[in-house]
Formats: structure tokens, C-alpha cells, sequence
């Protein structure tokens, strides 16, 4: 699969602030919600893999690994990343994918080898791994309002997510071993976290039907 530039999906320039990423998304996301060009086939596409750049950028560490990582990011976050305080990276260009079970420890092992002498034991600190993956989902008014079935695409797959009638903004469905793994193959549980895109151009009919209702 060719390389994606998330930062070109959301529009903006690599060195955006952390704090403007999500208004970015809000920005781009009003520009390519499916709603809005109903003649493009490719719409839906476009949105799904705009959602999936918010992902990653608005997520400081998930960010930071695919700044240093570039496509091989994902593999990086399987096996802790080999990133350096200045910033560079000592294994830049190396395959992370290592084939058998034996991980981390066969990796050092097959670099170092046996050295003779005492034995020494490597240790390494590591920061304690989230055990779940938040993604941000832009529903259109209607489906907020009425409850609908909708797909969702991530980085971890496609899935088919009921949206309960009253949905509000920042309500949070938890899809149990849906967010990708740990490093130790943990099954991590994917937080959905739903943005509810407002329509901008109601015909006559349509506004007519919301004064009434807001009569009520």
C-alpha cells in the first residue's frame, strides 16, 4: 500500500500546534462530509480516510511515532518504538517484522549474540502502554437524531456500529478487543467518540419540518 501523508489529508503543515489539530479536522470535515457531495463516489472514501488521519495526528503519541516512522509507524508502536531523545533513529530503514514468537528478546539476542564472558542483563524502562484506542466519528444531524446503522473504518478494520436515536456529541461506545494490540498481543478496546456534522444548506421542506418541530 503506497505511503498516505495524513498531514496533506487534514490540510495542514507538519509542524500544526497539537491544540489546532482537532479544530483542523472540524475544518476539513465540514469540506468533505459525504452529505455535501452527493455526485462524488469517491466521498465517502475521502471522509473515512480523513477520520483516519485525525486518528493518528490528534493522538500526541501515536503522532510522534508516525512523525519519526513514516508508514512503518504502526509496526514501531507493535514492538515500543527504538526512538532517541535528539530525535533520530538508529534502525531507520530496518524491518521491524521479525517473524516468530520470540519478539524483543530473540531481536537483541540475534544483533549481540553470545559475547563470552559474565552474563548481563539487558533491562529496559517503558511507559506503560493505554490499553484502548480512541477514534473520533462524524455522524450526520439525521442519524444523530434517529438512530441509524452506520460503517466505520479505521486503522484496525471495517465494522458495522449501531447509532442510538439521541446520540450527542461526545458520547463514547467502547468495541471490546477492536483497537488494535499491545506489545505483548493484548487485545486493546477501541473507543468511539462521536462529532455530529450540522447541515448547512436545508431546503425548504426540511426547515419547514424542524420549526415545527421545535414548536412542538
Amino acid at each position: 500500500m503506497a505511503f498516505i501523508d495524513y498531514y496533506k489529508v487534514m490540510g495542514i503543515p507538519k509542524d500544526t500546534p497539537q491544540k489546532d489539530i482537532r479544530a483542523a479536522y472540524r475544518k476539513r470535515s465540514k469540506q468533505f462530509h459525504p452529505d455535501l457531495h452527493p455526485d462524488d463516489p469517491k466521498a465517502k472514501a475521502k471522509f473515512q480516510m480523513l477520520n483516519e488521519a485525525y486518528e493518528v495526528l490528534n493522538d500526541p503519541e501515536k503522532r510522534a511515532k508516525y512523525d519519526q516512522y513514516g508508514e512503518n509507524w504502526k509496526q514501531a508502536d507493535q514492538f515500543g518504538g527504538f526512538g532517541t531523545s535528539s530525535g533520530s533513529n538508529p534502525f531507520e530503514g530496518f524491518s521491524f517484522n521479525m517473524g516468530g514468537e520470540g519478539g524483543m528478546s530473540d531481536f537483541f539476542q540475534q544483533i549481540f549474540g553470545s559475547m563470552g564472558g559474565s552474563r548481563r542483563t539487558m533491562r529496559t524502562r517503558r511507559k506503560a502502554e493505554p490499553a484502548e484506542t480512541e477514534a473520533r466519528v462524524v455522524i450526520d444531524a439525521w442519524t444523530a437524531m434517529l438512530g441509524g446503522d452506520i460503517i466505520l473504518s479505521t486503522a484496525y478494520g471495517k465494522f458495522k456500529l449501531k447509532v442510538a436515536a439521541g446520540t450527542q456529541v461526545g458520547k463514547k461506545v467502547r468495541l471490546k478487543g477492536k483497537g488494535g494490540t499491545m506489545s505483548d498481543g493484548t487485545p486493546k478496546d477501541l473507543i468511539i467518540i462521536f462529532d455530529v456534522s450540522i447541515p448547512v444548506n436545508l431546503t425548504e421542506h426540511q426547515r419547514a419540518l424542524l420549526e415545527e418541530a421545535r414548536r412542538g
